[in-house]
């Protein structure tokens, strides 16, 4: 079903592309004046743009944004009441709905992201029958300690399938759910390798068909990379890879920052959906502005008019554009990139030969690539990054190789090796904005096929991603912070470890008034739950033997299952406990290691971790906001939370530019320059003085 619903997803926002590229060549080869022109192009996107956001208010505001965020954090065992609504048929229509009339509409953004939370709709969804559902819950044996694993189990299932429809990558999707999911076992490989196979021939089939009859030409204007490339391997050439790869991680953790704080001025009016939509209408017409204006700064190159595909690898229709100042048989680079659709512009990128486009059209139009994505990415539309990462990353990897071509560093003899740059460069990108290494290298290598380029692809990626966890986190887990999700993890092992903290360093003590005893007063029940409503559970004490005394630890219980006794014994005036008690499958000693307690809820799913000297007393109870407390405060490194609280203050306050922190930013730039130079420095000089002590020793 994803990869149906992808593929006419694709063919419908083909038929988009198709209408306003149609509506693009009659404006460009009218002899009309600028004005009316511009009218027709923006008219159109901005009707789309605003019919993609107001489906999302009609429909369900839950598909706003890529999803990827909260679709991790569900994994992770999140729960919240965003969630009751976030996989819902309502939303799965207007998250196909919105991204396909989103992306026709010029915006700079891509589907991919969207169809990833689409197939993970249908997922649950599909898993939402009386018959899985008997079965969740014959399997749930600690459900109060633990999250629901199997509807889990399905959303990840569901997010391969949906990064195979999207990139044709079914290992890639298999990996890229492996790296969001933080409870990864051996029999979901299988279950998501089978699902992804069936995906992935659904979608190959879809296409055959489409072929045989005559109706798929056009199909490519649905934004999917339709393309296969032979790429060179010129392992001469590392150490300038290796450079692309750390200059485009740092451009990527800039970015994270700079669409972080672009998502909290944007909270300031989220809470009216008419400013939301707004916003949406006033980013289109930016956006247009810019997109109709920058081809008159392009170059105009000369094409071949016998052969016009061997110009640039695109569309033929938009070979030349006479009216941006372009005679026959030449065309404007920045119109190539300013109007053709996504599908074609990730071909020119990483297809065309050296000298297609100038360095000056691919600075400039990078450049506003880059502004208008971070501007984009948030708003109430469903947009994605995976496309917007590949057009900057191709512009960005070709900017580099043209550069050092111009300065003889490189030979550029070999065919496709502008092409090879262009491919890294998305690739660097990517690894600085997600962190995913393992499945962004999948999914670029089945996109392209091009399995010679593996090595460079592992390479740039690691390194990408190294540079990037010098400065932030990846621009998911940004969102999630900004969402207010008690997400466990993103915090590397060595850095818990040597913050060497223990279970009763993190615990909550345990409160008389927030604990029952098996056989509690009515009264007493109420009271506790209204005064602790944010509390899903409660420890049970059994009666002291002696006064004075703390009893021992029965278990746990659920606040539903503590309203569903008052509710059957309403005229008591005591209830007896016992039959919803939980007894705590895993207990921990006051000195277990941080690390395990990270262990057993990223991997078990454990969600309350009783913590008991001995049999007896309960001291304490380690929560998993507890432990977000102590990662916001003790474990992060970048005190994300703390910046986020300050630089929300400032916008509040009116200090727009001392909330972007660019004096904070500056000084992590020169740290990560210069720290390691300081460090090289004192561990040669360390090595002199102790060379020097065993000379001065012998002699």
């Amino acid at each position: 079903m994803t990869a149906v619903m992808g593929f006419l997803q694709s063919m419908l926002v083909a038929s988009l592309y198709h209408m306003r590229s149609t509506l693009v060549i009659d404006i460009v080869s009218l002899h009309e004046a600028w004005i009316p022109k511009f009218f027709k192009f923006l008219g159109f996107n901005l009707l789309l743009a605003f019919g993609a956001s107001l489906s999302l208010f009609l429909i369900s505001p839950a598909a706003a944004g890529s999803g990827i965020p909260d679709v991790k954090a569900y994994l992770n065992g999140v729960e919240s009441p965003v969630f009751r609504n976030f996989f819902t048929i309502k939303t799965f229509v207007a998250k196909v709905i919105g991204s396909a009339l989103a992306v026709g509409s010029s915006l700079v953004m891509g589907k991919e992201g969207p169809m990833l939370h689409a197939g993970s709709i249908l997922a649950v969804i599909l898993g939402s029958s009386n018959w899985f559902k008997q079965k969740m819950d014959a399997a749930s044996h600690w459900g109060t300690y633990t999250y629901n694993r199997d509807i889990r189990d399905l959303v990840a299932c569901g997010a391969a399938c949906g990064v195979c429809t999207a990139f044709k990558a079914p290992v890639g999707g298999v990996l890229f759910a492996m790296e969001m999911s933080t409870r990864w076992r051996k029999e979901l490989t299988w279950r998501c390798f089978l699902v992804s196979a069936i995906t992935i021939v659904v979608v190959k089939y879809s296409i055959s068909i489409c072929v045989s009859h005559g109706h798929c030409s056009y199909l490519q204007w649905g934004s999917l990379a339709w393309f296969q490339q032979a790429y060179p391997t010129p392992y001469g050439q590392t150490w300038a890879f290796v450079l692309l790869a750390v200059v485009g991680g740092w451009v990527a953790s800039v970015f994270t920052s700079f669409n972080t704080w672009v998502c909290l001025v944007r909270k300031k009016w989220s809470k009216f959906f008419s400013f939301r939509i707004l916003e949406v209408c006033v980013i289109s017409i930016i956006t247009s502005i810019v997109l109709f204006a920058v081809p008159l700064g392009g170059r105009c190159k000369t094409c071949d008019t016998q052969d016009p595909e061997h110009c640039v690898k695109g569309a033929s229709m938009f070979m030349t554009f006479g009216g941006y100042g372009c005679s026959d048989g030449t065309y404007n680079d920045l119109a190539v990139l300013a109007f053709n659709p996504q599908g074609f512009k990730i071909q020119a990128l990483f297809s065309a030969p050296h000298g297609t486009f100038h360095v000056t059209s691919l600075l400039l139009y990078s450049a506003i690539y880059y502004f208008l994505a971070a501007i984009t990415y948030g708003a109430f539309i469903p947009s994605g990054l995976f496309t917007v990462s590949l057009i900057f990353g191709g512009c960005f990897g070709r900017i580099w190789a043209e550069v050092l071509l111009k300065l003889g560093l490189i030979d550029g003899s070999a065919a496709g090796i502008v092409g090879i740059y262009a491919l890294l460069g998305a690739a660097s990108f990517l690894g600085g904005l997600m962190r995913m290494s393992a499945s962004m290298c999948l999914v670029l290598m089945e996109m392209t096929g091009a399995p010679n380029t593996l090595p460079f692809l592992m390479m740039v990626l690691i390194i990408s991603k190294g540079v990037g966890d010098r400065f932030n986190y990846s621009v998911f887990d940004h969102q999630i912070m900004l969402k207010g999700f008690n997400f466990i993890g993103g915090i590397p092992e060595h850095i818990v470890n040597r913050a060497h903290l223990e279970a009763e360093d993190v615990m909550s003590k345990p409160k008389v008034s927030a604990s029952f005893a098996v056989v509690e007063s009515s009264e007493n029940l109420v009271n506790t739950l209204d005064a602790h409503k944010t509390s899903g559970a409660f420890p049970v004490i059994s009666v002291p033997a002696r006064p004075g005394e703390v009893g021992d630890f029965m278990g746990i219980i659920s606040r539903p299952s503590v309203m569903e006794l008052l509710a059957q014994h309403e005229d008591e005036p005591e209830i007896d406990l016992s039959s919803k008690v939980e007894v705590a499958p895993i207990v921990i000693p006051p000195g277990m290691p941080l690390t395990f307690i990270y262990n057993l809820m990223q991997e078990q799913g454990v969600n309350y971790v009783p913590v008991i000297r001995c049999h007896g007393p309960l001291e304490g109870m380690v929560t998993r906001g507890d432990i977000v407390e102590v990662q916001n405060h003790k474990l992060d490194r970048f005190h994300v939370k703390e910046q986020l609280a300050q630089a929300a203050s400032d916008i509040q306050g009116g200090r727009i530019i001392q909330s972007m922190m660019i004096e904070k930013q500056a000084a992590a730039l020169r740290e990560a320059i210069t720290g390691p130079l300081v460090r090289a420095r004192e561990l040669a000089m360390k090595d002199i003085r102790e060379h020097d002590e065993l000379l001065d020793g012998s002699q």
